[in-house]
């Protein structure tokens, strides 16, 4: 019997710690849930360059050059490549504390086989940002513009902002909890659910 695999859209700016927590989540419910992630690019900075700045804009400002890259990954070399490169940046930010630079493009680049000059160049160059805006854009027609990273969208078109986890679910939990969210997003008069976290909460990627 052959499997079919849903396809699942996962818009993501790879500066946010919480987005890549969901990210986790998401790759685990993939293995059980027999889904394919299409990575997508969703922009902080361009969603929030207009408003005024919370205190992240300059985090919001050194993920342009990571998305450039990705954009760039992906163009040349496929959404897979593009999927394990956010991965890998989110490893080494997130895991390992490094900073959103040209340095860390360059070891992942290396560590990926690919040109490290192509990525560098890639990550300098604000054309790769029409490409962006342009997966940001399909993001925001889908949700609204007043959500951040991640969105993701169902094989039916149905989507939502986040889910936020300060860790992720495993195995069967993770699941559980696709099916939940599917569930939701599937029904027509559903629109949000949300509670606050206190600022003791941080995002954990074990």
């Amino acid at each position: 019997m052959l499997l079919v695999m849903a396809t699942v859209q996962f818009w993501f700016d790879p500066i946010c710690p919480w987005t890549y927590v969901t990210y986790q989540w998401l790759v685990e419910a993939a293995s059980v849930r027999s889904l394919k992630i299409r990575p997508r690019l969703l922009s902080l900075y361009f969603l929030n360059r207009d408003r005024p700045d919370t205190g992240h804009r300059a985090s919001h400002e050194a993920s342009r050059q990571l998305e450039r890259f990705l954009a760039w990954v992906r163009a040349e070399h496929g959404d897979r490549l593009m999927e394990q490169a956010y991965d890998r940046l989110g490893q080494e930010l997130f895991l390992n504390g490094r900073q959103p630079d040209a340095e860390l493009v360059r070891t992942v680049a290396t560590e990926l086989g690919l040109s490290t000059a192509e990525a560098a160049n890639a990550a300098s160059d604000e054309n790769w940002e029409t490409v962006i805006l342009e997966d940001h854009q399909v993001a925001m027609a889908l949700v609204g513009d007043d959500v951040g990273s991640p969105v993701i969208a169902l094989a039916d078109g149905a989507a939502f902002f986040g889910p936020v986890f300060s860790r992720a679910p495993k195995g069967a939990a993770a699941g559980q909890v696709w099916d939940d969210c599917v569930a939701l997003a599937s029904h027509p008069d559903f629109f949000e659910l949300k509670r606050s976290r206190g600022d003791a909460v941080r995002p954990s990627f074990t």
